[in-house]
């Protein structure tokens, strides 16, 4: 009986889904880091421990060195504890300031790396605008996609960035829970799972859209915003434009909810849309116009909706509120106006 092999090379690219490669990559690099952060620090404590209680027994017969460390505190132990300390304390202090100063906002270095990697995530949120008009997911030689190779080289530089937070960062569990680190997550690995398999996912590219949570901070950096209004005004600005460029691309591309269908629907239910007819839907959403032109079809895409809507109103509220705060400080007879 001959033995039926589903796949081989010379299959055709597009008669295979490969999407759940490049979002393993990102689940396995989260997922794993966060394990090994966890299992050093109960390692850490456990030791810290066992080394506390024979400290106790040992002190009377043990010869004593003071250690100043890198906190100020002294501790006193023994002559080759002494000198492992000062060692270790010395080369882990020396690169951890070393990229902390790197990554620093108090510094010129520190500001125009935070500026470049502000440019380079538009420039990556514009390849994936320029991307989203192609398939989902589709093959693409790495040699022969222009695209793509900006996008390699935007994400290695974004590698390089993560590895200095990683290294200055105090609280690692914290850094790699924190926000930009996610986006990185789901961003950076997939693209080099493209470039070995040969073929593109939109996946979550989209997340580099949060980057523009940092434009009133930018501009500060360019000594461009000086007032407290003018950055809480920019600062509303690219909350709400963020959140709503990241929650089209959430409907589009990464639960292809009006793309693919309801998996459980049997004939189906979908309708193609573009990435920017879902831009047009969730801003038509928030604004509680509803023309009705373009609408979620799929029970998946409903409730994503229902619940958008619900983030969208405390979103708006929040916003109007703030602005209203904002026009009131910066024209006080706008009161006596509204009142009369």
């Amino acid at each position: 009986m001959d033995v039926i092999i589903p796949y081989t090379s010379d299959m055709p690219c597009g008669s295979q889904k490969m999407w759940w490669a490049f979002l393993a990559s990102s689940m396995v690099t989260f997922f794993g880091g966060l394990f090994i952060i966890l299992l050093w620090r109960t390692l850490n404590y456990l030791w810290m421990v066992c080394c506390h209680c024979k400290g106790k027994k040992k002190d009377v017969q043990r010869v004593s060195n003071p250690v100043v460390l890198s906190d100020g505190v002294v501790k006193v132990v023994g002559q080759r504890e002494a000198e492992a300390a000062v060692t270790e304390v010395g080369w882990m202090t020396s690169v951890k300031d070393w990229a902390g100063v790197m990554i620093s906002a108090q510094t010129l270095t520190g500001r125009v790396l935070v500026v470049l990697v502000f440019a380079l995530s538009i420039g990556a949120l514009v390849i994936y605008f320029i991307d989203s008009s192609k398939p989902i997911e589709s093959c693409q030689q790495f040699h022969k996609d222009y695209t793509l190779q900006i996008d390699m080289a935007f994400n290695v530089f974004f590698l390089l960035y993560f590895g200095l937070r990683f290294i200055a960062a105090n609280d690692k569990l914290w850094f790699w829970l924190e926000v930009n680190s996610v986006v990185d997550f789901f961003t950076v690995p997939p693209v080099f799972v493209s470039v070995y398999l040969n073929r593109s996912w939109l996946g979550l590219r989209f997340l580099r859209a949060l980057r523009l949570i940092q434009f009133s901070e930018i501009l500060q950096f360019l000594n461009i915003l000086k007032t407290s209004n003018s950055i809480k005004l920019v600062n509303l600005c690219s909350i709400f434009i963020s959140t709503w460029l990241t929650a089209a691309g959430f409907i589009h591309l990464v639960v292809n909810l009006e793309n693919s269908g309801d998996p459980w629907e049997t004939s189906r239910n979908s309708q193609p849309l573009s990435y920017w007819e879902c831009v047009y839907l969730l801003m038509v959403t928030m604004s509680t116009v509803g023309y009705g032109d373009v609408c979620a079809k799929t029970t998946l895409g409903r409730l994503f909706m229902v619940f958008f809507i619900l983030g969208g109103l405390v979103l708006n509220h929040c916003i109007l509120d703030n602005q209203s705060w904002i026009l009131l400080q910066s024209h006080p007879n706008v009161p006596s106006f509204c009142s009369s």
